[in-house]
């Protein structure tokens, strides 16, 4: 799903709501780690609430977001970012667990919103798959190696 406004990281539907993360490109590329960041925007639709928020992901973000689908597909729910965080437990009342999704804003608005989104099997298999093309997409640009042993010398 890459087009020209940007990739999906995030993107789960259920019959009337959403919560989609997309990664619309490089904030500033650059030849040093604190440049290597990605703008993005998270966007919320249901029918009781619509939002969007900006916000900058590092490649450790990134890194905890792998982390956390390893943890998702092990059946336990994560809580991702900082200062806006995406959290996914996992209702377990039906035959196929049903994700329920949290975005809270603490930076700005203070708000949050939770959607329980029925949205199949094969739901965290998806999201692997929108991990992998972002990073296809945008992979790290600066490469840092370690010093060499005589370097503080």
């Amino acid at each position: 799903m890459v087009e020209d406004d940007g990739v999906d990281l995030i993107h789960m539907a259920g019959a009337d709501s959403s919560v989609r993360l997309r990664v619309l490109g490089r904030h500033m590329p650059g030849a040093t780690p604190y440049n290597d960041y990605l703008d993005a925007e998270i966007t919320v639709t249901s029918g009781f609430a619509n939002g969007r928020l900006d916000v900058r992901l590092s490649p450790e973000d990134l890194d905890d977001w792998h982390s956390a689908l390893g943890r998702l597909a092990a059946g336990s729910g994560v809580r991702w970012l900082r200062n806006t965080e995406i959290r996914i437990e996992i209702d377990r009342q039906f035959s196929v667990p049903v994700p329920i999704v949290t975005v809270k804003d603490e930076a700005e608005s203070i708000s949050s919103v939770g959607l329980w989104l029925d949205v199949g099997h094969g739901w965290v298999d998806d999201l692997r798959r929108q991990y992998a093309q972002v990073r296809r997409t945008w992979p790290n640009e600066v490469v840092t190696s370690p010093r060499a042993p005589n370097y503080w010398q």
